[in-house]
């Protein structure tokens, strides 16, 4: 929720300001926005707010671990909350991304763990093809 965002983020000791508050806003809004999108969203209501204000935003939240960055090759960054754990859909068509509820989760760290040989710190799961929607 919101509330829990803003809460962590004032824990970090992050101020909090109308703008980082809109930018959660927008992170529970829209799905996977990149940074391109959450500026243009943002110059709606703060006209006057600067790209660089929303990148250091994001990086700022990605530091503390309240925001993921999904990075696909040459592409944009796209982000979301930290929030859950799940796995992504990358439409190849239209560059739609799902979410996909993660399962077996442990059997897949045990697997990548070289059952127990490595420490895994992190793993992230991506599917790639075509949704639904770009199928018709």
């Amino acid at each position: 929720s919101k509330v829990a965002v803003l809460d962590r983020m004032k824990q970090a000791g992050l101020r909090h300001t109308p703008q980082r508050s809109h930018i959660v806003e927008l992170l529970l809004e829209l799905s996977h926005p990149t940074a391109e999108q959450i500026y243009a969203a943002m110059s709606e209501r703060f006209p006057y707010v600067s790209q660089a204000t929303v990148y250091s935003t994001l990086k700022k939240l990605k530091e503390l671990g309240i925001v993921s960055e999904l990075t696909y090759g040459d592409k944009s960054s796209h982000f979301e909350l930290s929030d859950n754990d799940h796995w992504h859909f990358n439409c190849k068509v239209c560059g739609e991304i799902y979410d996909v509820e993660a399962s077996e989760a442990e059997a897949l760290i045990e697997v990548g763990s070289n059952n127990g040989v490595f420490q895994v710190e992190g793993y992230r799961v991506e599917f790639y093809g075509i949704c639904p929607n770009a199928s018709e």
